[in-house]
């Protein structure tokens, strides 16, 4: 009992420092949004905030990591602020289409009365009378999970297998609690569409001197030209308390860097945090902050023949042999071949605009700067536009 306790202890009091170095190195894939929503906004560890919110909040993500926070206030004054912060981070190694290494994430939840910011009485919602609340809500809550994984990503499919522990820590209203779970998954990705993405998943929760509970469930994300849906659904299978859990949302570009987002979601029972079944809801704006959309120079069209582009890369470009990863293999690096003094690339696709970029032996993403319709990203890296015509 003394390992299984103390191991995720250990990686919660690290996963501050993880989540900045890969951060650090992450730097070339990097994107900073501002979000502005407004709804029942909930964080994994709410333990029941059941009035709407004005929220704001600033979102990195990275190729490997990412980072999220967030400040809100509810609209009734009976409801405390609160503040919300997530990260996580994949340090992994890879071989071929094989990977493995450590997901680590941390969550926390910060509350505070109306009532302890003014000294003649409680705040008023922007709706509300003002009223004292009946007990304090302050407090925080925080959360941590370390997770050992392998797996292997081919084109059409990828399969993770996860296992390890996660640390629930609560200290609200004059109590405390801990909780250690050993938590496993296996997660499938399935892309039979470059715009379609399915994920299945099974997830095993056991608490301590408690009986286990197992999660099955499914979620898929759409994509296409500025639009995005998403939506997923899923159940424990032995827990008696338990409540389907589903979630639906879109969101729409406008322009560059503007996206127009909605969403809803059910949570049911959940055995690590032990919050009861809640519904919320979210409406709001995404702005692009990291990065700026460069116009690229003019491509100049592939070699195009019978329905096939070629790609070509010098090879004093690249000494090793390179991946390339774009548009049309779904972002799913395939090797390149050496043709005389030439690394090439042939792909079957329709006449069209792709955007794609050359991977290192060493996982290293690139585009030389004389790659004819080099451009900027937007998130501080690199991507080269390929024309068929």
């Amino acid at each position: 009992m003394t390992v299984s306790v103390r191991v995720p202890r250990i990686a919660a009091s690290g996963v501050v420092s993880l989540l900045l170095l890969a951060i650090a190195a992450d730097v070339h894939a990097q994107q900073w949004n501002v979000d502005a929503q407004v709804g029942r906004i909930r964080s994994t560890l709410d333990p029941g905030i059941e009035a709407p919110s004005v929220a704001l909040g600033l979102r990195y993500t990275g190729s490997v990591s990412g980072l999220s926070l967030n400040g809100g206030v509810p609209v009734q004054d009976d409801e405390p602020f609160w503040g919300s912060f997530s990260g996580w981070t994949r340090l992994a190694a890879r071989s071929g289409d094989f990977v493995a290494g450590l997901d680590v994430s941390g969550t926390g939840l910060v509350l505070r009365d109306r009532a302890s910011q003014a000294s003649d009485g409680p705040l008023p919602g922007p709706l509300d009378p003002v009223g004292e609340p009946a007990t304090t809500r302050a407090g925080h809550i925080f959360a941590a999970q370390a997770l050992p994984l392998i797996g292997w990503e081919g084109e059409l499919l990828q399969v993770h297998a996860r296992a390890g522990f996660a640390h629930h820590a609560t200290r609200q209203g004059g109590q405390r609690r801990d909780r250690t779970v050993r938590l496993a998954d296996v997660q499938l990705g399935l892309t039979p569409h470059r715009s379609l993405a399915i994920m299945p998943v099974i997830r095993r929760f056991q608490p301590e001197d408690e009986p286990a509970a197992t999660y099955g469930g499914m979620s898929a994300v759409f994509v296409h030209a500025g639009l995005s849906v998403w939506g997923g659904a899923g159940w424990f299978m032995d827990v008696d308390e338990a409540a389907s859990s589903w979630s639906a949302g879109t969101s729409i570009a406008v322009g560059d860097r503007l996206n127009v987002k909605a969403g809803v979601r059910r949570d049911g029972f959940d055995p690590l945090y032990l919050n009861p079944p809640q519904t919320s809801w979210s409406a709001g704006v995404s702005l692009l902050v990291g990065g700026r959309a460069v116009l690229p120079a003019a491509p100049v069209p592939a070699k195009y023949e019978v329905g096939r582009a070629t790609i070509a890369l010098p090879a004093s470009q690249s000494r090793t042999a390179p991946s390339i990863a774009g548009d049309f293999n779904e972002w799913v690096p395939h090797a390149m071949q050496l043709d005389g003094a030439t690394w090439t690339y042939t792909v079957a696709v329709e006449p069209g605009v792709y955007n794609y970029s050359f991977v290192s032996d060493s996982g290293e993403w690139f585009v030389p700067e004389d790659v004819p319709g080099r451009k900027d990203d937007g998130m501080g890296g690199h991507v080269a536009v390929l024309v068929v015509q």
